[in-house]
């Protein structure tokens, strides 16, 4: 078995194509975003005992699927069985997007990513409270490829760090490079339009500007979420071990 003690950009571990860090980006203020503290991944459902064992030698403590249920019920994530880590499902998808046509020309992943941003429940206050109260150590969130509903995780809590938008960008972007089955099966997901599993940098760039044209930082998007200052401010020491950081 691989060294799960060393900083991975991405993980070791073949029953996960996108598995990845957040660690290791530079800030606005000169610092470095945290190794072992959050992981992004696709879909999990296939995990060894070897693969867990790594998570587990790795520091995962916390496990946020953002998934819906009936995802869920056919691709059950094996560590909501673990007693190494605590499983958290917080479904993190529209009631517009779950019920769309996929074939209509009226649907755009820019939108979706708005759509997410603006969902009209308590998801993102969720999400935050739970990543506040987590136990220390590694937080891994995921969805199904690991790319819309993950990606617009990670840019939040990427932004909330103060790291730059470029490396945000490129963060996101490197997702579809990952994803080697879906570029072989284009057809894995059924009618999805092809341009829809790619991971352009314009999808995640309409996010990002959203976010500072309406709310002007990370931080101010969070707190009209609902999310309270000193859960943000807890959730940055987390990433960064710092009692000062800059927003977005």
């Amino acid at each position: 078995m691989k060294n799960a003690k060393l900083n991975w950009v991405r993980l070791p571990i073949d029953s996960l194509e996108n598995c990845r860090e957040l660690g290791g980006y530079s800030t606005k203020i000169g610092q470095q975003t945290k190794w072992h503290s959050y992981l992004r991944s696709s879909d999990m459902s296939k995990l060894t005992q070897e693969d867990k064992e790594f998570l587990k030698e790795y520091g995962v403590k916390t496990v946020i699927d953002l998934r819906g249920e009936d995802e869920i019920e056919t691709h059950k994530n094996p560590l909501a069985d673990e007693d190494f880590c605590q499983y958290h499902n917080i479904p993190f998808i529209t009631g517009r997007v779950s019920n769309i046509t996929l074939s209509s020309h009226e649907f755009f992943i820019e939108d979706f990513y708005v759509d997410l941003l603006e969902q009209k429940n308590d998801q993102v206050k969720r999400i935050f409270d739970v990543i506040d109260q987590a136990e220390e150590g590694c937080i891994v969130f995921h969805c199904v490829a690991g790319k819309d509903r993950t990606g617009i995780l990670a840019m939040l809590l990427l932004g909330l760090a103060g790291v730059e938008k470029k490396d945000i960008v490129s963060n996101y972007e490197v997702t579809y490079t990952n994803l080697e089955s879906l570029q072989q099966n284009e057809n894995k997901f059924g009618n999805i339009p092809k341009e829809y599993l790619y991971s352009n940098r314009d999808y995640i760039l309409r996010a990002y500007e959203y976010i500072l044209q309406t709310y002007h930082s990370v931080d101010q998007y969070l707190m009209a979420k609902g999310v309270e200052q000193d859960v943000i401010d807890r959730v940055k020491q987390r990433f960064l071990g710092l009692c000062e950081t800059v927003a977005l």
